[in-house]
């Protein structure tokens, strides 16, 4: 029962009352006075419907006793309490629609501006903190929550190649920051995301963060998008239910409980509840509904708690920009170490050629760039400009933008402050 109770409940007019009790039918005179009255006013021909009790040896459905129904009127019978029952299932149905409906949408919208909430907060965050810097890099940020997004609409990839993607191109981008001496063609720099994404995990550049903003997003996106999808899914699932015709053993079943007392001569007679409930329940359990839409409750009525504690999304969208600015930190503080470990992994990639692909490093413009120098792999030595930007100069338009027309490497926002800016992006998060 407790698997149908939303339908039960909105179908309980069918079941008015708590019925008579024992022996409460032999209390009641039994004529057709009152059922010619309830049938007459429902336009039935009283020329068809005897003034008193007749056999009711002809009845097909109702008990074959003393009965106020011929069998036309039975048949009658039998067809409105069909369309009826069929009424109140459609009116139930749609009210159940219409309320899983209005949840998705509303709890769709709501994910989805917290979403929004966190990109912005996110960019106010960082557009304080590193200004024109960060402007020029907006689009990987925001390219950022155009997946997470996509993911929860599911159109998109999964969330580890999400996040693990997002985490290479910014370490592609901040890293040459730490070494603006240098030149970082583009098989340097996949060599380093490769580093940064094995399996042992040995590199971890951005320490910790990854991990658990990954454990935290994954948690809540995907009890997100599982409970709009279960609430899209109960709605189809009433719908299709709301199609189903009706089975034999229902009408009669229906007749029995609707339309017999009728045909009994006792209209005002209400039957017992457990009756009614019986009859509404094994109407119901035909159209499908049966056995899984308990289990399908239970597991929406979980995840609307886990939504509002553990899992909740508006704490991990106030953790993202957190997260990424502690895996900023982490990187900054333990510079020497992780560029020690890539450039002993890495000099092969930089020796090589490049080919006409070149490293977009947008942290600032309008400077000359300068090729890597063609040498032998000397670990640990990452490739060195060229100090002088002469013969070799005009190898690349976009290797190094941040390089002054002089020949003297020039960086954006130069590398003293960025202790000092990833300290004031920290600060403005407050206390953790």
């Amino acid at each position: 029962m407790s698997a149908l109770r939303p339908l039960l409940l909105l179908l309980l007019p069918l079941c008015p009352g708590p019925g008579p009790g024992p022996g409460s039918e032999a209390k009641v005179t039994r004529s057709c006075a009152e059922t010619r009255q309830v049938l007459g006013a429902r336009g039935y021909s009283l020329n068809l419907i005897p003034p008193a009790l007749i056999s009711g040896e002809h009845l097909r459905v109702c008990p074959q006793e003393y009965t106020c129904c011929s069998s036309e009127t039975e048949q009658r019978l039998i067809r409105e309490t069909e369309a009826t029952f069929r009424g109140l299932v459609e009116d139930s149905g749609s009210f159940l629609v219409h309320t899983l409906a209005a949840r998705h949408r509303k709890f769709d919208e709501f994910f989805l501006e917290m979403l929004s909430v966190a990109q912005h907060s996110l960019t106010q965050l960082f557009s304080h903190s590193y200004g024109r810097l960060y402007a020029q890099h907006a689009l990987m940020f925001n390219g950022l929550f155009s997946r997470l997004r996509d993911f929860y609409g599911e159109s998109g990839e999964g969330l580890d190649d999400i996040l693990a993607d997002f985490w290479a191109q910014l370490l592609e981008r901040v890293f040459p920051l730490l070494h603006p001496q240098y030149s970082f063609p583009p098989d340097y720099l996949l060599c380093l995301s490769r580093l940064a994404s094995s399996a042992d995990g040995s590199l971890q550049p951005f320490g910790d963060s990854p991990r658990r903003l990954r454990l935290q997003i994954t948690r809540t996106l995907v009890a997100a998008r599982a409970f709009v999808q279960g609430l899209e899914t109960g709605r189809n699932v009433v719908l299709e239910a709301l199609k189903v015709p009706m089975f034999e053993g229902c009408s009669r079943a229906l007749m029995r409980l609707i339309g017999c007392p009728l045909c009994r001569g006792v209209p005002s007679l209400l039957p017992c509840r457990g009756f009614c409930l019986n009859v509404v329940r094994g109407c119901l359990s035909s159209r499908g509904l049966e056995p899984d839409w308990g289990s399908y409750l239970d597991g929406l009525l979980l995840l609307a708690e886990k939504l509002q504690g553990p899992f909740s999304f508006e704490l991990a969208a106030e953790s993202i920009g957190v997260k990424i600015s502690e895996g900023l930190m982490y990187l900054q503080e333990n510079s020497g170490k992780v560029s020690t470990q890539v450039f002993q992994e890495c000099d092969e990639d930089a020796s090589g050629s490049g080919g006409g692909q070149q490293y977009a490093d947008d942290w600032m413009a309008g400077a000359a760039a300068v090729a890597p120098p063609v040498r032998p792999p000397r670990p640990p030595h990452p490739p060195r400009r060229d100090g002088s930007g002469g013969k070799g100069g005009g190898g690349g338009a976009r290797y190094n933008q941040g390089r002054s027309r002089s020949g003297r490497a020039s960086v954006g926002f130069h590398t003293q402050p960025i202790l000092i800016l990833f300290l004031s992006a920290l600060a403005l998060l407050g206390p953790r």
